[in-house]
């Protein structure tokens, strides 16, 4: 039986190659982003006041965790919509046809999202597996260029789920890929979310200029 660890290392793969089929076969994407939006909104709630303090001119954090946790929910969908519509500009290439923020958003987000990928590499830590469900430590290591100084290093804890062969997953389905090449490890959450909000929103609060619209139109 394959390792998180190789699982991951495949993960990785078929990102640096953009092969969305193999990303699907191994990621289990929704939950992995809809369970980390929560959990990232309440860390930002819970430390609206100290994060206002730090970033006294983000509107974001002015007017207080209930209106936070308000705004984040009314426009969830549209955020996780975003997300995934950078990515998919990612594998599908079309980030190449980039231009400003402004006339192509999604384009150019995902432009930077592969730029910052080129610019980390992931150093493996510990794995632990217990019963059909497993954690691997994983620090991204930034490069000497902009971007990574930037990222610098993140610590991630991200936890798998064993795929059986009688229970495919829907993107095993979707890809069609046989149980050799999916792998028996899934990955579906990131378990120390609370731990990462707080540098990648300083990482975020150097890198997104304030001439940048949010009003994104998806």
């Amino acid at each position: 039986m394959s390792s998180p660890t190789a699982e991951l290392k495949k993960i990785l793969a078929a990102i640096d190659s953009r092969d969305e089929k193999t990303f699907a076969a191994l990621v289990d994407l929704k939950p992995l982003m809809d369970v980390g939006y929560d959990e990232a909104t309440d860390v930002l709630a819970e430390n609206c006041a100290k994060f206002h303090e730090l970033y006294p001119k983000d509107l974001f954090f002015k007017f207080g965790a209930r209106i936070l946790r308000f705004y984040n929910e009314k426009f969830r969908g549209v955020h996780l919509g975003l997300i995934n519509k950078i990515i998919a500009a990612y594998f599908d290439g079309s980030f190449r046809d980039a231009k400003s923020f402004s006339a192509t958003p999604i384009k150019f987000l995902a432009a930077e999202l592969k730029n910052l990928l080129d610019a980390v590499h992931a150093d493996f830590g510990e794995e632990k597996i217990s019963g059909d469900s497993a954690t691997l430590a994983v620090k991204m290591v930034g490069d000497n260029s902009e971007y990574g100084k930037m990222i610098d290093s993140l610590n991630f804890v991200l936890e798998f789920v064993k795929v059986d062969n009688e229970a495919k997953t829907l993107g095993d389905k979707i890809s069609g890929k046989s149980d050799s090449t999916s792998g028996s490890w899934r990955l579906v959450k990131i378990k120390n979310v609370e731990e990462l909000v707080e540098p990648i929103l300083d990482i975020a609060e150097t890198y997104w200029p304030s001439s940048w619209d949010l009003g994104i139109k998806l």
